[in-house]
């Protein structure tokens, strides 16, 4: 397989907005600082943001390598109705959280690669605002040459 990042994180993004797409008012790829670019950005919430963290190669061959790839789903939610909200009711975090899971965790999502793997789910920000999670998900594939 001729593997191309942009290959991965679209299908990536059209598993979510399958599933996730009526729920999120912004569903896109994103490389940068979220910290920084939180209030500055205007991205309408709730937002699912899609990043390719790491990749890195092993050799198995003479001209053969495995590639090991993980994903950074970035999840963030108004939190302005308190936190019971932002947290537990429909649209909340752990709602979309379910439905990211359901998502892609052990979808292949139609590429040459295995099968997605949940590494971590993790609180990064939970303020009166806006609340923000991460989830980690990794696979990895066959690289020729």
């Amino acid at each position: 397989m001729d593997f191309h990042q942009t290959v991965l994180e679209d299908a990536v993004l059209a598993a979510l907005k399958a599933r996730i797409g009526e729920a999120v008012k912004t569903l896109r790829t994103y490389q940068g600082n979220w910290r920084e670019d939180l209030r500055r950005e205007g991205w309408r919430l709730p937002a699912v943001l899609v990043s390719l963290r790491e990749s890195r190669a092993q050799r198995v061959g003479l001209s053969s390598y495995d590639l090991f790839l993980e994903l950074c789903i970035l999840v963030i939610v108004p939190s302005f109705r308190g936190e019971a909200a932002g947290w537990r009711e429909k649209g909340g975090i752990y709602d979309l959280l379910a439905d990211i899971r359901q998502a892609l965790w052990h979808q292949d999502l139609g590429l040459n690669m295995l099968p997605l793997d949940l590494v971590k789910e993790e609180p990064l920000l939970s303020s009166r605002q806006y609340v923000v999670f991460a989830v980690y998900f990794r696979t990895s594939l066959v690289q020729d040459f």
